[in-house]
């Protein structure tokens, strides 16, 4: 018999929801709910990845259904993106209930949560989410990184770098690069290689 909890399926629905549109997700308002069987899923998408966020009642509801969400997110993807679309490899499943698992179903989560065969997923439970604010610990692989500064004068860690990387043989213009990518969360090895293209016969 499951535990008690006291979160509820539409509290960690909205808090998903305005955590995921406040870090620059937009939401993705299709009718959906047939083809998820649920009326707990939402949809959000930004320039480089799709997610789908779907809320259990409790974990045997998850942990019997969640491989039909899953096909449900490949479906959708495959149906609204091409495989040149960067958002076609950039799919994310979040499985979230607020109730605990059981001790017995411990392997059951850990194979759910490293199964990448189709979408990456990240699965919280009872036992993760404690108050509304664990759901953005939750959410955070999907969260833009913040740069925090390190000095009174404002100066980060990346403004330092091409600097210290430069005093150890590497190109200035190479390592400004891969930053400005990181920040501009565009693809690092790409813009690196169009550096290094246009620059071939350069010297830094």
């Amino acid at each position: 018999m499951e535990k008690e909890f006291t979160l509820t399926v539409t509290e960690l629905l909205a808090n998903a929801t305005k955590t995921l549109e406040t870090h620059g997700y937009r939401r993705v308002n299709l009718d959906i709910t047939e083809n998820w069987q649920t009326s707990n899923v939402r949809l959000f998408e930004d320039d480089y990845g799709i997610v789908a966020v779907v809320v259990y009642d409790t974990w045997g509801d998850l942990s019997s259904n969640w491989a039909d969400a899953q096909a449900s997110l490949v479906e959708l993807v495959s149906k609204y993106t091409t495989r040149y679309d960067p958002k076609s490899w950039e799919g994310y499943l979040v499985l979230l209930t607020p109730s605990p698992v059981a001790r017995q179903d411990g392997l059951k989560l850990t194979e759910i949560r490293y199964d990448i065969s189709r979408v990456r997923k990240l699965v919280a439970t009872g036992d993760d989410i404690k108050a509304l604010d664990d759901v953005r610990q939750v959410l955070l692989p999907l969260l833009p990184l913040q740069v925090e500064t390190i000095n009174e004068v404002g100066e980060s860690v990346l403004n330092m770098l091409p600097k210290l990387l430069s005093n150890r043989g590497l190109p200035t213009k190479a390592v400004e690069t891969v930053i400005n990518a990181f920040l501009e969360q565009k693809p690092i090895v790409e813009n690196l290689h169009k550096y290094r293209m246009e620059n071939e016969d350069k010297v830094d």
